[in-house]
């Protein structure tokens, strides 16, 4: 990972400097992957959604006024861009259960109980598939949140909304999730 901040590189991106924007690249991309297959919760579409939207950055990337952080205006690409994918593709459907096949394998602690990593994986899922079925409102804000552990206010500022409004959706899409894990079982 680079030593230098996002506006030190990209600074040396608009200089000329690939590399500089491959350091971009490897700071972000597994964020911005994470909320991606939020939306489409399919692991090649996400890869190649992902891709896209850094393509999207590098030829924007002079057009960042610094003004907030490089984080916040990324993730407002992203979110962008996955909301006119989605106008695109709506008549695409996608199977709550296609991304099984794709989890992302994790070496169990051997001493970890076989029953309890079961459900443990089994739950996660579940939790996966409850929130891809949230409102997209409610996904994102979630996911921003929650999984991806930004600020209230960089959320606001990446999908253009109040500070409180952020704050109402946070919430009543936590209580969605509860009471879909509630009827799920989980809770």
């Amino acid at each position: 990972m680079s030593e230098y901040s996002d506006n030190e590189l990209i600074d040396r991106v608009i200089a000329g400097d690939t590399d500089a924007f491959a350091d971009i690249i490897t700071r972000y991309q597994n964020k911005i992957f994470r909320y991606v297959y939020t939306r489409v919760y399919d692991y090649d579409e996400a890869c190649d959604m992902t891709q896209d939207i850094f393509l999207i950055t590098m030829e924007s990337l002079k057009t960042f006024r610094k003004e907030s952080q490089f984080s916040t205006w990324l993730f407002s690409i992203a979110v962008n861009y996955c909301k006119n994918h989605r106008r695109k593709n709506r008549h695409k459907v996608y199977s709550i259960h296609s991304a099984q096949d794709e989890t992302e394998i994790q070496i169990p602690d051997i001493r970890q109980n076989q029953e309890e990593l079961v459900i443990t994986n089994e739950s996660l899922q579940i939790m996966l598939e409850e929130i891809h079925k949230l409102p997209d409102d409610y996904r994102d804000i979630l996911v921003l949140r929650d999984i991806e552990g930004e600020s209230y206010s960089a959320i606001a500022q990446a999908l253009h909304l109040s500070l409180a409004n952020v704050k109402v959706r946070i919430h009543r899409g936590r209580e969605m999730l509860k009471s879909r894990l509630q009827q799920r079982g989980l809770l």
